[in-house]
């Protein structure tokens, strides 16, 4: 794929849990599955953005994303 940076896979779920990424709600249809959510971390690890969707139909878009990387300049 060509990256210049990691990619991560959390199958215990505990990252997402962590994050707030996961649906904890036992009624929900979805519950324990991640929800769509967006992060940014800078080269230190700290968490410079987050958007937690509501919806999985929900997108954030390009020009949001790329604003906020255009901050870490």
């Amino acid at each position: 794929m060509g990256l210049t940076f990691p990619l991560v896979s959390d199958l215990s779920r505990k990252t997402l849990e962590s994050y707030g990424f996961l649906e904890t709600d036992a009624s929900s249809p979805l519950y324990r599955y991640a929800k769509r959510a967006y992060a940014i971390i800078d080269k230190t690890g700290t968490v410079r953005y987050v958007k937690v969707l509501m919806t999985p139909k929900e997108l954030v878009t390009n020009d949001e994303l790329l604003g906020e990387l255009d901050k870490l300049k």
